[in-house]
């Protein structure tokens, strides 16, 4: 009978350490980096120059580099979230837009990689009232892309997006699980 109350005990212990894994693989870590990239040289820069790259983007200079042409990359944001498989979170960026999200199950490749869907969202001004926000503006969401994208864990991809002050907006999704 003691035997069997200390192996309870341990049972319980133990309990929550094993559900804590299982719910650590299902949960994937997100995340977004903005990056305004824009045609115009920054003061001093000559036409056959290296682009100018905020160096808070250096973990990304070569990628740049290699998949735009742009002169100037400047960093606009960055934010990390946690999703379980098939659950979405968002994300605010900069100029009204928002990134949806959802880690979805891929394993016909294996595990080591991850597929999401991807939605980029703009609010836009409406004239419908019954759209107000919480800020009292008639706004409605306007879908700009979405995909499905698959990656390495913890690899990253670049994506270009839509125009925003005077460049266009490029996001840098990372995932790990």
């Amino acid at each position: 009978m003691k035997h069997t109350a200390i192996a309870f005990l341990l049972a319980l212990l133990i309990a929550p350490a094993w559900s804590t894994d299982a719910t650590a693989a299902s949960e994937v870590s997100i995340q977004v980096t903005s990056i305004v990239a824009s045609t115009t040289a920054s003061e001093g820069q000559r036409s056959g120059d290296a682009p100018v790259i905020d160096p808070k983007l250096s973990s990304y200079g070569e990628k740049l580099e290699s998949l735009f042409a742009y002169r100037r990359y400047s960093f606009a944001g960055s934010s990390r979230s946690e999703a379980g498989f098939g659950a979405a979170c968002m994300f605010q960026l900069p100029e009204r837009f928002s990134l949806e999200v959802e880690p979805e199950r891929f394993e016909s490749e294996g595990p080591g990689r991850i597929e999401m869907l991807v939605t980029l969202f703009h609010d836009v001004q409406s004239r419908d009232e019954d759209l107000r926000d919480e800020r009292g503006r008639a706004t409605r969401r306007e879908i700009v892309l979405r995909t499905r994208i698959r990656l390495e864990n913890g690899g990253v991809v670049l994506l270009g997006g839509p125009p925003v002050g005077d460049g266009v907006l490029l996001l840098a999704l990372s995932a790990r699980r």
